[in-house]
């Protein structure tokens, strides 16, 4: 059996279909387990990684984790609660999802955050696989709302250019990682196919939706205000900002992997397909975000 947090997340949700496919058992881990679709072999239980005491239940049988969370203040404690509770409960092999960059120097608090957990499951006595995926694609979708009624979106990351993933790619990889050998004690890093500019995003949107999307600059102080009147905390804020000055600097926020394909025979994803995909999400006129 699979345990997969995160699971009704984007990584974590495509990760439960493509399981549930191939016919596994899985327990899908959530604190909102009633969002989750009903899909074959899908065991949905409701648990809350933060919570030391409550995870023996959600891990007890489980041979295999797959161990991803939102970017939460509580990241590094609920991640090693989780392998701490995996490692009690006999789970061999833990497939996690860090972050591109994930070192002890991180400028972003995200990318240390990671490493420290990295780390902590290295030295855990379990089997491991660290996946470091760059950007999400989906992350453009937080800017629907912009696009459907300004038209436009907006970086900090200046002209920078950079190998943006799908989450389902990503989720792609970490169901082989799951299900097949050879993938222990390995970091993959995880790319597109190729740089993308927030220039060519927004040309690539018009292009779908027919409607011209200008891409807008930000300075690191617009930027700021911009999140903060969206709701993040000022620390998911700092390290967004430090996110998007490593990629102004360009070396090796610019380097593309060919990992995707090698593990799942597959070529990721390009952002004309995330685009032509997730069209009616950005159509104007589709309505606010809820």
């Amino acid at each position: 059996m699979i345990v997969v947090t995160g699971a009704t997340g984007n990584t974590g949700g495509e990760l439960l279909r493509l399981l549930s496919a191939t016919g596994v058992r899985v327990r899908a881990l959530s604190r909102r387990p009633h969002e989750g679709p009903p899909l074959p072999g899908v065991e949905w239980m409701i648990a809350d990684l933060g919570r030391a005491d409550d995870l023996a239940s959600s891990f007890a049988g489980a041979e295999r984790l797959f161990l991803v969370t939102g970017n939460v203040d509580n990241l590094v404690r609920a991640q090693k609660n989780a392998i701490a509770a995996a490692r009690d409960a006999g789970v061999r092999h833990v497939v996690k999802v860090s972050a591109l960059g994930a070192s002890d120097h991180s400028k972003s608090v995200i990318g240390l955050w990671h490493f420290i957990v990295e780390t902590e499951l290295k030295r855990s006595g379990l089997d491991w696989t660290i996946l470091r995926p760059h950007v999400f694609m989906q992350n453009v979708l937080a800017q629907r709302d912009a696009i459907r009624s300004e038209h436009v979106v907006r970086s900090p990351a200046g002209d920078a250019a950079v190998p943006m993933i799908d989450t389902r790619d990503i989720a792609a990889v970490a169901a082989a990682a799951l299900t097949e050998p050879g993938h222990a004690g390995k970091s993959y890093t995880l790319t597109g196919p190729a740089p993308i500019g927030w220039h060519e995003v927004a040309e690539i949107l018009s292009d779908v939706l027919g409607v011209p999307i200008r891409y807008v600059p930000e300075s690191e102080d617009d930027a700021w205000h911009r999140l903060h009147r969206e709701g993040l905390p000022a620390w998911l804020i700092g390290a967004q900002l430090a996110l998007a000055e490593y990629q102004r600097q360009g070396g090796g926020t610019g380097i593309v992997t060919d990992t995707v394909e090698r593990v799942t025979g597959r070529a990721p994803r390009s952002f004309r397909d995330f685009a032509l995909d997730h069209a009616a999400a950005f159509a104007p006129g589709s309505g606010p975000t809820t």
